[in-house]
């Protein structure tokens, strides 16, 4: 496909400002919670683009797309789902969060379960940051290699490679700074003008609503299943995802938190009803691709005017980037603070220990990087990754944590057992039924739900909840 100079200048432009600001952005990052949780001090402004641009990346634009392409409004359900579970997050989570003053989701783990649980409970968070991370790679190589034609791997090497060089100089300063960039221009390019160019090219709304099958305009044409996975796919995730919960900690108060969280929400659901459009007009338009999952690329360089092509194009690498950037973060917080710094680092003189708590995070977020490269050329497939990523943090570690929330006093042990039941049950299922199924979020969910309930009733020993205290 061929773009004008004018759209390659907009996303050169477009990746030279997002480095330029990683990097001044850097300076921001003085102690350990600057690198981690930008200080703990983000305003309502901040707080809210950020958490709409690390909440709606790769998957959610790609990967959104393509199942508008296939199934119409039916695909509403993949970001419908992210919005209800940030609307849930806000109520639900986000006050008492910003009273612990924690860094990951393993801590409360570990208040509530004790460190061995702590240690299964990193484990699968990880498996979960990395795995999103992966999708997001794949996403910007997708981008990437529609536009310039480039190789899929270089491509994927390429925009990664440049989210892990600002995310390792600057940490969550620079993702914060970089993420509100991203969320104007996603905003601009993705949510208001990809649909009115997709929508003219297509004839107009009326044109484009009947020249697609009846089954197009209904919410339900993924079927049950599908529809429901996705539900339970994220809504759980969204609420306990260490991605999520590190943001939550960078707000200055409880206030910005829970409404910048539920207007995250909000927008993730009017970003939904964008992304299924352009889907749908790319079927109308072309309806023989032969890889849905380019429908957003193909259908953007196709049908959009000059010069607003680059402008949108590079609004898909911004939301992929904020994501990636984000979990790279997330991924190695879980290596530092839950894992090295709690198990391995060596307690001794504290200014010393000072010194290194940023050195050392940000040898792990390269470390990360270099592992999210080479997991991505392993499995180059968006929604596959948003499944694996989201079953086992749904599957296995929503219930524990979610009753740490609402009852007072609980068994250590009960937390414990219900991560390893569940872990095993959710691997299980994904090599039994593969990661497209909502069998394994649900059957680990149950098995978590079972062993927890059946340990907390017979083991006299309990424990207060952190929450409560």
């Amino acid at each position: 496909m061929v773009l004008s100079p004018i759209d390659y200048v907009i996303i050169a432009l477009y990746f030279i400002v997002i480095v330029a600001i990683g990097f001044t952005a850097a300076r921001l990052s003085k102690t350990q919670e600057d690198y981690l949780v930008a200080g703990r001090r983000l305003s309502f402004p901040l707080f809210f683009g950020c958490m709409a641009a690390l909440t709606l990346g790769g998957g959610s634009t790609i990967g959104s797309t393509e199942l508008g392409y296939e199934y119409g409004f039916g695909g509403i359900w993949l970001n419908l789902s992210i919005g209800l579970g940030l609307v849930l997050a806000g109520f639900l989570v986000t006050s008492k969060l910003s009273r612990l003053r924690a860094l990951s989701v393993n801590e409360v783990v570990e208040k509530s379960y004790g460190p061995t649980a702590r240690v299964f409970s990193s484990t699968l968070t990880l498996i979960y940051t990395l795995t999103l991370s992966v999708v997001q790679v794949i996403s910007i190589g997708t981008i990437i290699n529609g536009v310039v034609g480039l190789d899929p791997t270089l491509s994927m090497v390429a925009g990664g490679g440049i989210v892990i060089l600002y995310t390792f100089v600057g940490g969550m300063w620079s993702v914060t700074m970089t993420d509100i960039v991203q969320f104007v221009v996603k905003t601009v390019g993705i949510l208001i003008l990809a649909p009115i160019f997709c929508i003219s090219a297509a004839g107009g709304w009326d044109a484009l609503v009947s020249k697609v099958p009846e089954t197009y305009l209904s919410v339900g044409s993924m079927g049950f299943d599908k529809s429901f996975s996705y539900l339970v796919l994220y809504v759980p995730g969204l609420i306990i995802g260490q991605d999520i919960w590190q943001r939550i900690f960078t707000a200055k108060n409880e206030r910005v938190s829970k409404r910048g969280t539920i207007g995250a929400g909000i927008y993730s659901i009017l970003y939904a009803l964008a992304t299924v459009i352009i889907g749908m007009s790319v079927a109308v338009l072309l309806p023989h691709l032969d890889d849905p999952q380019n429908a957003f690329v193909v259908g953007v360089s196709t049908f959009l005017p000059m010069g607003v092509r680059g402008l949108v194009l590079a609004a898909a690498m911004a939301a992929t980037m904020s994501v990636s950037s984000g979990t790279i973060l997330a991924s190695s917080t879980i290596l530092y603070n839950d894992l090295y710094a709690r198990f391995i680092q060596k307690r001794g003189d504290r200014r010393t220990a000072l010194l290194e708590e940023v050195t050392v995070t940000r040898l792990f977020a390269l470390i990360i990087g270099v592992v999210v490269m080479i997991c991505s050329l392993w499995i180059n497939d968006v929604l596959a990754g948003i499944d694996i990523c989201y079953g086992y943090l749904s599957g296995c570690v929503f219930v524990p944590l979610v009753a740490s929330f609402v009852l007072k006093r609980f068994s250590p042990n009960a937390g414990l057992y219900a991560l390893g039941a569940s872990a095993v049950v959710v691997t299980a299922c994904f090599l039994v039924v593969g990661t497209s199924s909502s069998v394994p979020i649900v059957a680990g969910m149950i098995t978590g739900l079972a062993v927890y309930a059946a340990t907390n009733l017979f083991d006299k020993r309990k424990t207060p909840s952190p929450f409560q205290q």
